[in-house]
């Protein structure tokens, strides 16, 4: 039985070991982080560019998750562009604040605030808010957005200032 439990243990901390070779390092993960930042800038650019609903489609997973503020939950890549298609003229436009990978590099997350314009062209804004994206890693490297979370400031003029 003590054999039994010894090699048991042997396997276990190999295989701890193996994992955390695998893991990144703080500076590959500090590295991870800053273009997961970077993809999600893009991304933001993107919604300018292409529409709201087109930039949402090239960069969620097929099982994404969309949580609007004050609406309910969207379920899948395509329902989710249907959704933004609704916007019509209107686009959503973002500005990324933080990230945040894990240790396995294979899941993150953004921050940051976002507006709505009644047009790309009037740069109006008609509301704004923050989000918190969840990103999952692709076996290619790429991140691939997997939760969007949302939440609406009252007064869609008022600039929300970060708290130390």
């Amino acid at each position: 039985m003590r054999l039994l439990t010894g090699i048991t243990l042997a396997v276990s901390l190999s295989a701890s070991s193996l994992l955390g070779a695998c893991s990144g390092s703080a500076a590959t993960q500090a590295a991870e982080a800053q273009r997961l930042l970077q993809t999600d800038r893009a991304f933001a650019a993107a919604s300018l560019e292409q529409g709201t609903a087109a930039a949402f489609f090239a960069n969620m997973t097929e099982d994404a998750l969309q949580l609007p503020a004050n609406a309910a939950p969207v379920k899948g890549r395509k329902r989710i562009r249907d959704r933004l298609d609704s916007l019509g003229a209107q686009v959503l436009d973002w500005t990324p604040q933080q990230a945040e990978v894990s240790r396995a590099l294979d899941f993150g997350w953004t921050w940051g605030e976002w507006r709505l314009y009644r047009s790309a062209a009037s740069k109006e804004v008609i509301a704004r808010g923050k989000y918190l994206n969840v990103w999952r890693r692709g076996a290619d490297g790429a991140w691939k957005l997997a939760a969007d979370i949302g939440n609406q400031a009252e007064d869609p003029t008022q600039q929300s200032a970060p708290s130390s």
